[in-house]
């Protein structure tokens, strides 16, 4: 299937719209135009979708669909989107489908080839990213790890060699579980955690996982765990000495040149300097 979002179509659009994580003004233009605009809403939580529009004195019709019964309304949605009519759907907080439902509508609507049309907004994974002191050069955003320790050190080992800052979410009732099991997999790694985002509480906590678990003990909040990739592993593939020569080539001093490539691959300056006296 080949989706021209804009031509005109006999059906209706699903728009998938984000939704402010904490201060309800973090909310694009497009997205208050849109929940005016489609002929109904489908919410996670009709209760927080009410609040929402009541802020923004939207008066629309809003139905509840959330994770647990995605299957009993997907039928109900294809034939609303069928009859031409567009719907708006919006979860909790953030955007849809980022650990959150709407996978099962979505991939309803794309097998009946009707328009699936995502706006760009809120979501908890940047803001967290981008105050956790780690390299935002490349990650990888994980959700929620499995609430079974057993299946939780499986999935941990199996992201335990990524050089990449690895993002996770995670409940205040479990927070201090997971730092330990995370210590138990990966060692006693740089992280932070992130909570609260947007809100009045927000706080930051950058430390290495050791002394993170030494402070969480009565956190609270909704939480972004952020966690520096392993800069153990080396990509055999990648000639570091040469980029640093061509840094240092361009003009660039030695200690410039290995910090540009040591951030660029997520790999330890000393590392690197030890492969350079050799």
């Amino acid at each position: 299937m080949i989706q021209k979002s804009y031509e005109k179509s006999d059906y209706g659009n699903l728009y998938l719209i984000p939704t402010p994580i904490g201060n309800l003004e973090d909310i694009t233009f497009r997205a208050i135009h849109t929940l005016k605009n489609v002929d109904i809403v489908f919410a996670e939580d009709t209760r927080e979708a009410y609040n929402l529009l009541k802020y923004y004195n939207i008066n629309k019709k809003i139905e509840s669909c959330h994770k647990y019964t995605e299957m009993k309304h997907k039928d109900k949605i294809i034939n609303i989107l069928k009859s031409g009519k567009n719907i708006g759907y919006v979860t909790d907080r953030g955007t849809p489908l980022i650990s959150d439902p709407g996978n099962v509508i979505v991939d309803e609507t794309i097998k009946n080839n009707i328009n699936v049309i995502s706006l760009p907004g809120p979501t908890a994974v940047i803001p967290a990213l981008n105050m956790s002191g780690l390299s935002n050069e490349r990650f990888l955003f994980y959700g929620f790890l499995n609430t079974k320790k057993s299946q939780m050190i499986k999935e941990l080992t199996e992201l335990k060699n990524i050089k990449y800052t690895l993002i996770f979410y995670e409940s205040p009732y479990r927070i201090l579980d997971t730092l330990k099991t995370i210590k138990e997999v990966f060692g006693n790694r740089k992280a932070s955690i992130v909570r609260e985002i947007s809100k009045l509480y927000e706080e930051i906590i950058r430390d290495d996982i050791d002394n993170l678990i030494e402070k969480c003990d009565k956190i609270k909040g909704e939480i972004v765990i952020v966690v520096e990739g392993n800069k153990n592993i080396q990509d055999e593939n990648i000639d570091y000495l040469k980029e640093i020569n061509e840094l240092i080539e361009k003009g660039n001093t030695k200690s410039t040149a290995v910090k540009l490539v040591a951030e660029s691959h997520n790999i330890s300056k000393n590392k690197l300097y030890n492969m350079l006296m050799k």
